[in-house]
């Protein structure tokens, strides 16, 4: 067995540079009626969901974030609107941030379509800095018709960083 193996410059390792952005898949799900419970005795009905934020889960990466977009699709097939939560937290639970907004209602026929972007800028990025857990609360609104079909979720988050 023969190898071969070219000259290394370790002093090159200096050299290396992380890229200023990354974007990185956040959470997907596909959830139908059976999927959501009820909240309380009388509460709505909700599906929830939670996801760590392994990424930032690093000094280096979380002292260097500048800017983090969140982008959230969803396509509804229900006929109910839903609101749509997401809660960063930290480890210990303590809520750093949150981002809401109305999911609206759709058909079998005729799904329909939201596509939001939560832009955190560096004024608010210390929140961010601050997380390491998503909580995901998805609320169906009752409006008398029958609770069929399916909400489909893809989201990413895009992260800027400046690193000295």
């Amino acid at each position: 067995m023969t190898s071969c193996v070219k000259d290394l410059d370790l002093d090159q390792a200096q050299e290396i540079v992380i890229p200023p952005s990354v974007a990185l898949d956040l959470i997907y799900f596909t959830i139908d009626s059976s999927d959501f419970f009820s909240a309380g005795a009388s509460g709505p009905l909700v599906a929830r969901d939670e996801v760590r934020l392994e990424f930032l889960d690093d000094d280096y990466i979380r002292d260097g974030l500048m800017r983090a977009d969140y982008n959230f699709i969803f396509e509804n097939s229900f006929t109910q609107t839903f609101n749509a939560k997401f809660t960063f937290l930290s480890e210990n639970n303590l809520v750093k941030y949150r981002v809401n907004f109305v999911i609206p209602a759709g058909s079998s026929a005729s799904p329909a379509t939201i596509d939001y972007t939560e832009i955190i800028n560096v004024d608010e990025i210390k929140a961010i800095r601050e997380s390491i857990k998503m909580f995901v609360e998805i609320e169906m609104v009752p409006n008398g018709e029958a609770f069929e079909g399916e909400l489909q979720l893809k989201s990413k988050a895009f992260y800027k960083f400046e690193f000295k």
